[in-house]
């Protein structure tokens, strides 16, 4: 699962750190220079080496600056579970996580930049729909597939997403294997503790190496819009990172050619990702509901059939599943997303 390569510059960095060494005159290399050409054997195992302690060290990472949901439940799942059948689905929660966050991170990026879904076919040929059993629907495994099938197309053809730069296609393989783990114990009712423990100790190192390989998560962030603090470019947002659910003050300064772009969405009714430096609206695939005198993070679930309420999920919340009518949602990007297919 690890691309041990993708960290070679690092490594070489570390190892580089005191400079060339010479020899006499004419001979002068970096030492990671000399170790590749003398041994190559011993420079994988060492990059290997380096590697696995620095993944060993990630988890602190996680918890200190992925997005909120994600570095919440992992540290719940470490920290804070009550028995090893809770400690299992903590963790489900986790990959769940990524999941949601990486499907808004997409759609919003898709969104901002009037990425065409038009030509796409997910599954057995079939065309990407913007309704209930589409892009607004619940099923995880359609997620992914739609996310597998943005990225694969855009690093084939232009690469207008930042995130096809960032995310490895296998990440997807290995949420669909997770996605099939969580079938087969997400529904039964006394699952054994021991057995849990078992599925939770094999399962563990695979989430955290989809972690450590999605690295850039640790530069992305979940903004909800404050106010201006005097001038129009300097804003207070909400930040939503870290283990705590709770919000934290994110001051930003933009210039005035970064800031027009953003004006439309810089209200207090959206969910906002920064990416690279770009921000964009997220609603109502991230989203939030109003718990005076906070809010409280939600991911978007579904649309219920009946009376077209729009389903959400309170992340870390008690009463987890609660409506919100889709008329209230103005300004989401689930609209213009319809026009994009």
């Amino acid at each position: 699962m690890i691309n041990y390569h993708k960290y070679r510059d690092e490594f070489d960095e570390s190892l580089d750190e005191d400079g060339e060494y010479s020899i006499g005159k004419n001979f002068s290399r970096l030492p990671s220079q000399i170790l590749f050409e003398m041994d190559e054997i011993a420079y994988n195992e060492q990059l290997t080496e380096y590697v696995d302690l620095k993944k060993a060290e990630y988890k602190e990472t996680v918890y200190q600056d992925f997005p909120a949901p994600i570095a919440y439940f992992l540290y719940q799942s470490e920290h804070s579970y009550d028995n090893e059948i809770h400690r299992l689905h903590l963790l489900r929660s986790v990959w769940e996580s990524v999941i949601y966050i990486l499907y808004a991170l997409m759609l919003g990026e898709v969104n901002s930049k009037n990425f065409s879904l038009a030509n796409f076919r997910v599954f057995t040929n079939q065309r990407i729909k913007a309704d209930n059993g589409g892009l607004l629907g619940d099923k995880l495994g359609y997620k992914t597939e739609i996310m597998r099938r943005i990225i694969e197309y855009d690093q084939q053809n232009n690469s207008q997403l930042y995130l096809s730069s960032v995310i490895d296609i296998n990440i997807f393989d290995l949420l669909e294997d997770l996605n099939q783990e969580r079938n087969s114990f997400s529904h039964i009712a006394a699952l054994p503790a021991q057995e849990a423990q078992d599925r939770f100790n094999d399962l563990n190192p695979r989430v955290l190496d989809l972690l450590f390989e999605l690295d850039f998560l640790e530069e992305v962030s979940l903004l909800r819009f404050v106010s201006n603090l005097g001038a129009a470019t300097n804003v207070r947002f909400h930040r939503y990172n870290g283990r705590s659910l709770q919000r934290q003050i994110y001051n930003k300064i933009f210039t005035p050619a970064e800031i027009t772009p953003v004006l439309p969405i810089l209200n207090d009714q959206f969910i906002l990702f920064e990416l690279n430096g770009t921000i964009f609206n997220s609603s109502p695939f991230i989203h939030f509901t109003t718990e005076v005198p906070d809010i409280k993070l939600c991911y978007f679930k579904s649309i219920n059939r009946t009376t077209g309420a729009f389903i959400f999920e309170q992340i870390g919340g008690a009463n987890r599943e609660f409506p919100i009518q889709g008329t209230s949602l103005n300004g989401c990007i689930h609209t213009n997303l319809g026009n994009l297919i």
